[in-house]
């Protein structure tokens, strides 16, 4: 065999040999990125955009007669504020209000097989923060902030009016910067 003839044996060896190699998928993925540029003094933390806060699975004889769940935390991280732009910040939780009777005007209405209840939410002084309602929030400083709130399950004061089962509630959020 001439050098022209190896030549082009080794080429089409390696040729397949990589075809092989490509065709061989041992796993692969996509990362999508996001986010939003902001007119804001303050960043919030990507991980505070979209929570899920579990509220455990609650006696229906604990939330009898308006009843409340035990509280659970959350938060809102804010990065790199700037006091010069603006010190004074208020926060909105929108979302579907409860029954406007039966004590859960103050909270936000569920869905799913649950019914009866709604959840509340509170800042860490135990101000009820009503939705669709702006509630101030104490004074922005420098650089990071958290602002903390308590979430609860509530139950009607309708005399049997608690009804077991799965539920979901969503509050967005929105700040304001004076």
């Amino acid at each position: 065999m001439n050098a022209k003839n190896k030549l082009l044996v080794m080429a089409l060896s390696s040729l397949i040999t990589a075809g092989a190699h490509a065709a061989t998928d041992q796993g692969h993925g996509k990362i999508t990125f996001l986010g939003s540029v902001i007119d804001a003094p303050c960043s919030i933390d990507a991980k505070s955009l979209d929570q899920t806060i579990q509220l455990g699975a609650i006696s229906k004889n604990q939330l009898a007669d308006g009843g409340k769940s035990t509280p659970v935390s959350f938060d809102i991280q804010l990065h790199d504020c700037d006091s010069a732009t603006a010190n004074k910040a208020s926060i909105t939780f929108n979302g579907i209000a409860g029954a406007k009777t039966d004590g859960l005007d103050s909270a936000f209405a569920v869905t799913g097989q649950a019914s009866g209840v709604g959840v509340g939410i509170t800042d860490m002084g135990g101000k009820v923060i009503k939705p669709g309602t702006k509630s101030s929030l104490s004074a922005m400083s420098d650089g990071d902030n958290e602002l903390q709130f308590l979430a609860y399950v509530q139950g009607s004061t309708a005399s049997g009016a608690v009804i077991p089962g799965n539920f979901t509630s969503i509050a967005n959020f929105m700040m304001t910067y004076e």
